[in-house]
């Protein structure tokens, strides 16, 4: 009796063991984009509703730890955390980064990893990567949740703008070129220092800030520029409204306009709109319990939209 105990024991001890405590105990996989890039991923669960999460910029897999943490157990969910490339352990060719250059980046990996009728969830720069594939990709994703995410939403101009309209537009279009070129030559990396050190709200958490300080500034020059430049093209940023499930968290820290809901409203007509007030950035780290609830939401929106197109 007693050894039968003991083999019992060892047994769910080697079980315990073998569970993923977290995103690092996950194996790291690749998938080949070209012939010199390879895009990093981490996979876990075999559930029908695929959840495919995409960092921000400078970032890496790690930023979902808590969504991992709350998502592992729910035997209806598959996992996918990407790494796009250049950053984390994905390559980092010499080329442009664009929306669509990541855009294809996470496909290659959905398509790797079986992951049918996605959920995209975006942090910051992923935020209009996952955008951009709703656009290019609308019958392989099926919502969207935008966390924080980065908008150039450049001013509208009528057929005879008036001339406080233009230097309006002119302002905003000096702003964006500044911002893309200070990511540009030596001063990169001290700039993105003070960017990182500007993301945090008065109650982040000295590990959030511990976080993104050990990887944001360790971006490459040549792919922290482009990403820049790339992500401020005027082609990138159409105003057609997405009908699918969206959800939006967003936090004033990070200098919304005062009409930032209308205009997000503008883009996704019937999503749910959560604002913050002093949350830093890092909203799904700094939050968890909020964003994991409402990506559940949209898990549930999506899957009732699914049954509603069956039903017509």
């Amino acid at each position: 009796m007693k050894k039968l105990f003991y083999l019992a024991a060892i047994g769910l001890l080697s079980a315990c063991q073998s569970l993923p405590y977290d995103i690092t105990n996950l194996k790291s996989q690749f998938v080949s984009l070209n012939d010199n890039t390879s895009i990093h991923y981490k996979e876990y669960g075999n559930g029908s509703q695929s959840i495919v999460f995409v960092h921000g910029f400078g970032c890496d897999v790690n930023a979902w730890e808590s969504q991992f943490d709350a998502f592992k157990n729910d035997k209806t969910k598959h996992l996918v955390f990407v790494d796009l490339p250049g950053y984390g352990m994905s390559s980092k060719p010499h080329t442009d980064y664009t929306l669509e250059f990541f855009g294809d980046a996470v496909l290659s990996v959905i398509e790797k990893t079986g992951s049918a009728n996605s959920i995209l969830v975006g942090h910051s720069l992923g935020t209009p990567v996952c955008r951009n594939m709703l656009f290019s990709y609308p019958d392989r994703i099926a919502g969207m949740m935008d966390i924080d995410g980065v908008y150039c939403l450049y001013p509208k101009l009528g057929d005879n703008p008036t001339e406080e309209e233009l230097a309006m537009a002119a302002g905003y279009e000096e702003a964006v070129q500044g911002f893309a070129s200070s990511f540009d030559g030596d001063e990169c990396h001290d700039n993105i220092v003070g960017f990182v050190e500007s993301l945090s709200g008065p109650e982040t958490p000295k590990s959030i800030k511990d976080y993104a300080m050990s990887v944001m500034p360790a971006t490459p020059e040549y792919v922290a520029s482009s990403t820049m430049h790339n992500l401020i093209d005027r082609k990138w940023w159409p105003s057609n409204p997405i009908l699918k499930p969206v959800e939006i968290v967003c936090t004033q820290n990070s200098g919304l306009e005062p009409d930032n809901r209308e205009q997000m409203m503008a883009l996704y007509p019937s999503a749910g709109y959560t604002e913050l007030e002093t949350c830093g950035h890092f909203i799904q780290m700094e939050q968890p319990d909020l964003i994991n609830r409402l990506i559940e939401k949209l898990c549930n929106d999506v899957e009732n939209q699914s049954e509603l197109d069956i039903g017509s």
